[in-house]
C-alpha cells in the first residue's frame, strides 16, 4: 500500500499536479516521501485512539485544507479514510478511498457510513478486492474503478552485473532463480521446497533458486532451511538477508518465482521481474492472476499446490530455449498495462469526472 501510494503521488507529480502527503508517523512511507522531497505531514499517528491526538490530526487537515486548497481528497487507509471523511463534512470535496491491500474491511455502522456516504468513488489496486468490498457495502452511487498499480520504469535501467552466480555457486548448467520476499508464512516459500521434492533427482539438479528476504517473527531463513535439508532439496537453494539494491540480481536470474499465499494486492516484485524480463512462476493469489498470464510471461499456479508449482518448474526447464521471449512479454506488459504513466493517467481521469459531477 505504502509502495503505491508513494508512486501515484511521484507519478502525479510529474503530471503537473500538486500533492500533498499525510503519512504514519515514523513509517516507510514518511521516510520515501521525504526522499521524494514530496509535500509531506508525519506528525501523526493515525491509529492512535487517544482523542487528544485526534482532536489535534483533525484540526491539523481542516488548517492544510485551508491553506493547500485540494480539489480531490484520496485516502489509502482506513484510519486515513475515517478522519477525511469526518473533516470533509463541510467541505464536499470528492472522497476517493483507494484500495491497495488484501484484507476485507470491517462491515460495522461506522464503515458503512464512511463507505456509503462520505465516499464517492472506490480505486482497487487488484480486481480481487472487489468482491470483498461489494459484501461489506452497498455502493448506490459511487464509482468504482479497477487501477493497477505502475511501475517506473525510469527506475530499473541496465545494471551491472555483481556476479550472482559465481558468488552462490550455481553451476553453469542450471536454471537460476529467486524468491525476492520476506519470510514470513504468508510468502509461502515452502511451497518452492516441496515443488522441488517433487522433481526427480535429475531435474532437481537442473535448479538453483536463492531465497532473499528478511527473517519474519514467525519463521527464519533457518527454518526454511532445516525443512529443505529434511526435503532432501537443500542443495537447490541458497539464502540471503534482505538485499539493499534488488536490480543487480534481477538482471542476472533467469526465472522470478513467488509463492504467496496470501497478501499480494499490489505485488511490486512481479513487476520488477517483468522490468528486466525475466519470466515468472507463480501462484495466482490476488493481484498475480492478473500480473502474471499463463503462458505468456510466466506460468501460474493455484496456491498452495505444489505438483502445479513442480509442474511449471518442469515447463521451465523443458522450454528453456524460450525463457527470453516470455521475458520480453513481460516486459512488454510492463510498458503498455502496467506503468507509472497509465496508472497516473486513469487516477487524473477517474478525479477529473467526480470534479465534472461536483461543479
Amino acid at each position: 500500500m505504502a509502495w503505491y501510494t508513494l508512486h501515484l503521488a511521484r507519478g502525479l507529480r510529474t503530471a503537473g499536479h500538486d500533492v500533498f502527503l499525510y503519512a504514519q508517523r515514523m513509517s516507510p512511507l514518511a521516510d520515501w516521501a521525504r526522499a521524494e522531497e514530496l509535500l509531506l505531514n508525519d506528525d501523526f499517528d493515525f491509529h492512535t485512539t487517544n482523542p487528544l491526538e485526534l482532536a489535534r490530526a483533525v484540526r491539523h487537515l481542516h488548517a492544510t485544507f485551508h491553506r493547500f486548497k485540494p480539489d480531490v481528497l484520496n485516502p489509502h487507509c482506513p484510519p486515513g479514510h475515517a478522519l477525511v471523511a469526518w473533516v470533509n463534512r463541510s467541505r464536499g470535496l470528492p472522497v476517493v478511498r483507494t484500495v491497495a491491500e488484501p484484507r476485507p474491511p470491517k462491515s460495522n455502522l461506522i464503515n458503512r457510513w464512511i463507505h456509503e456516504r462520505r465516499t464517492d468513488a472506490m480505486i482497487y489496486s487488484t480486481a480481487s478486492s472487489l468482491p470483498r468490498y461489494r459484501t461489506a457495502f452497498r455502493f448506490a452511487r459511487q464509482i468504482e474503478e479497477v487501477i493497477h498499480p505502475g511501475l517506473d520504469l525510469a527506475l530499473f535501467p541496465a545494471v551491472a552485473t555483481e556476479n550472482w552466480r559465481a558468488r552462490l555457486n550455481v553451476p553453469a548448467h542450471a536454471l537460476f532463480g529467486a524468491i525476492v520476499a520476506r519470510l514470513s508464512p504468508e510468502k509461502g516459500q515452502e511451497l518452492l521446497i516441496e515443488a522441488l521434492a517433487l522433481l526427480s533427482p535429475a531435474e532437481r539438479n537442473q535448479f538453483v533458486v536463492l531465497l532473499t528476504g528478511d527473517d519474519n517473527r514467525q519463521r527464519s531463513a533457518a527454518d526454511l532451511r532445516a525443512l529443505a535439508q529434511n526435503r532432501g532439496v537443500v542443495d537447490s537453494l541458497r539464502f540471503e538477508s534482505r538485499l539493499a539494491d534488488v536490480r543487480p540480481l534481477l538482471a542476472e536470474i533467469d526465472v522470478g518465482i513467488i509463492t504467496s499465499v496470501r497478501s499480494e494486492a499490489v505485488c511490486r516484485i512481479a513487476l520488477e521481474y517483468m522490468a528486466y524480463a525475466k519470466p515468472i512462476i507463480s501462484t495466482d493469489v490476488n493481484i498475480l492472476a492478473e500480473v502474471v498470464r499463463d503462458g505468456v510471461n510466466g506460468w501460474s499456479v493455484p496456491v498452495g499446490d505444489a505438483a502445479a508449482m513442480a509442474n511449471a518448474l518442469r515447463r521451465a526447464l523443458t522450454e528453456r530455449d524460450r525463457l527470453p521471449m516470455i521475458g520480453e512479454s513481460g516486459r512488454t506488459l510492463v510498458e503498455t498495462e502496467w506503468s507509472l504513466s497509465q496508472q497516473t493517467a486513469q487516477t487524473v481521469s477517474l478525479f477529473q469526472r467526480l470534479l465534472v459531477e461536483h461543479a
